[in-house]
């Protein structure tokens, strides 16, 4: 997609960037819930003496909400990098745009240096052109970024998956989970 005009790309930036912040929100309410539910799971493995109903019911509870995040966590996951891919595509597009931008406002120069006549419309749209440029410019590094803090969040939520399985492994070691 190529951008006609600067508040389209700032929308574009604009909604990436709230998809990132939403989606790390969730991660983080996800990695919450997993914290409180190991510090039940905690609790219930060092209690002493005959397992009650009660506390069955509890397992099977911590089960399924452990089954719930693992999902939530993969989910999140995958939506991290689509949004990642969708930002990588726009940033080689905007790459494009400036390339071709360079180029005219290169073509504007050299026509004004051989004209030997600087008129001041001529300076004027060269100015602009260069003023879009930069904008550009500014937004693809606010591209990149938002670029990083996806990979960061891509990161985060392979350690809770990897803290997921060790709570299942050990939920398995001591027969709480199948």
């Amino acid at each position: 997609m190529e951008y006609n005009d600067r508040q389209d790309l700032e929308s574009e930036i604009k909604d990436n960037s709230q998809q990132i912040e939403t989606l790390g929100e969730s991660q983080k309410e996800y990695q919450e819930d997993m914290e409180s539910l190991q510090e039940k799971l905690k609790m219930l493995k060092s209690s002493k003496g005959v397992y009650a109903n009660s506390d069955n019911n509890l397992i099977a509870s911590v089960e399924a909400a452990i089954q719930t995040r693992e999902t939530n966590v993969e989910e999140c996951k995958e939506k991290i990098g689509e949004v990642k891919t969708q930002i990588d595509s726009k940033l080689e597009n905007l790459k494009k745009r400036i390339s071709t931008q360079e180029q005219h406002i290169k073509k504007m120069e050299n026509l004004v240096d051989s004209l030997n006549h600087k008129d001041n419309h001529i300076v004027i749209e060269i100015k602009n052109q260069k003023d879009d440029l930069d904008d550009a410019k500014y937004k693809s590094s606010g591209l990149l970024k938002i670029i990083e803090i996806a990979s960061a969040l891509a990161v985060g939520v392979g350690l809770a998956a990897q803290g997921i399985a060790e709570l299942v492994s050990s939920l398995q070691s001591i027969g709480l989970f199948r």
